[in-house]
């Protein structure tokens, strides 16, 4: 398998696996007090793009424009604790678990990949942070957790679309440096002196042509071989044949 392809998907394992631990988390009342303040304007929110879709409201009037970006401060105001849990949560995983593991993750495990140093050195824990700051998001999660208790709802908005364009630019890039480049190196490997290897045997190509010409020449020996010896059966067989043609001469006499 392609190594593109198999961080790709030991990316989506991690990503899985930490999704699974945090929910649960983010989800008691105890942990975050404002679960049910978030999930009720999420609600408002996401019916209010409903009947915008359906035609049941007029999105080019104030009135809308003014709801949306109230009701997303809201979301926001509310979602610090549940960012503030993911954020811990992946710098916990992504940071401090790869680098006590050696530069692994669960997903890298198991399609057996592992960061390293791209200059030939041990990587320290920073290295792995700056990686993960761009990687995982995290940059740009804190800078909207900021956001909330600096900007007013019109500030925030604008700063959260402006957000969401630089997450999918620096995603995009990122995947498309590690399926094009030969190294498979991402955005966020060159800026933390990074990158990811295969811990798979390679066989290397003048490994597999020496075994070509080995295995011809093997085949040309065998059937040199069987030349050989079919050459030497039609000589005892002529041998054989003379020796008994003079047996016979020699008892007519």
């Amino acid at each position: 398998m392609d190594t593109s392809l198999k961080r790709i998907i030991a990316y989506l394992i991690d990503i899985l696996l930490v999704s699974i631990v945090v929910t649960p988390f983010i989800n008691i009342k105890a942990i975050n007090p404002n679960i049910d303040d978030y999930n009720k304007y999420y609600e408002e929110y996401t019916q209010l793009i409903e009947d915008a879709n359906n035609g049941d409201i007029d999105t080019s009037s104030e009135e809308y424009k003014n709801e949306i970006i109230d009701l997303n401060y809201k979301i926001a105001e509310y979602k610090v604790i549940n960012s503030s849990i993911s954020v811990v949560s992946l710098i916990i995983y992504f940071v401090i678990i790869q680098y006590f593991l050696k530069g692994q993750t669960v997903g890298k495990k198991i399609l057996k990949l592992k960061v390293v140093s791209n200059k030939d050195k041990e990587l320290n824990i920073g290295n792995y942070f700056v990686r993960s700051l761009i990687l995982n998001n995290i940059i740009f999660s804190i800078i909207l957790i900021i956001g909330v208790y600096i900007f007013k709802p019109n500030g925030y908005y604008n700063l959260s679309m402006v957000v969401s364009y630089l997450q999918l630019l620096v995603m995009s890039v990122i995947i498309l440096m590690v399926v094009l480049r030969k190294d498979n190196r991402g955005l966020h490997d060159i800026i933390a002196g990074t990158k990811v290897i295969s811990l798979e045997p390679v066989i290397s190509e003048e490994i597999v042509d020496d075994k070509e010409i080995k295995e011809t020449i093997e085949i040309e020996t065998k059937e040199e071989k069987k030349n050989t010896n079919s050459k030497e059966k039609v000589t005892k067989t002529k041998t054989t044949s003379t020796k008994k043609k003079s047996t016979r001469k020699t008892s007519g006499k």
